[in-house]
């Protein structure tokens, strides 16, 4: 998503850069406040450094390197976490959320992967 725009965004905001620069990620990236409190952004592309960007819905956000590989290490692409709104519960649902990718996502030529968490409760 963010490509190797990263550096460039970081050293125009070091000078008092233009913030305004954020809103050229479009409507479809905004529209994920409808459902999220907080969106953060994990970013890697092959010549540059990891960055983390957050973004929440009021308007702010941060970015920074990850060095430490907090959101663990991606070779290249970008990771995307939803903080979803307490309201928005049965976008968990993995039927649910796999319909909602399958459906508005269907001519996207990048792969689009669903992680899924499995558990079973045993009684001891």
């Amino acid at each position: 998503i963010f490509r190797d725009q990263n550096k460039a965004f970081m050293e125009a905001m070091a000078v008092g850069g233009d913030m305004s620069i954020i809103g050229q990620f479009g409507v479809g990236f905004y529209s994920e406040y409808l459902v999220s409190d907080k969106v953060r952004v994990v970013s890697m592309h092959t010549d540059d450094e990891q960055y983390i960007w957050e973004l929440g819905a009021g308007g702010s956000f941060t970015m920074q390197k990850d060095i430490e590989m907090t959101q663990f290490e991606i070779k290249r692409g970008t990771k995307i976490i939803y903080f979803l709104k307490e309201d928005q519960s049965e976008l968990l649902e993995v039927r649910r959320l796999k319909d909602l990718v399958r459906k508005r996502f269907e001519f996207i030529g990048f792969p689009i992967e669903v992680y899924v968490e499995k558990s079973k409760e045993k009684e001891v």
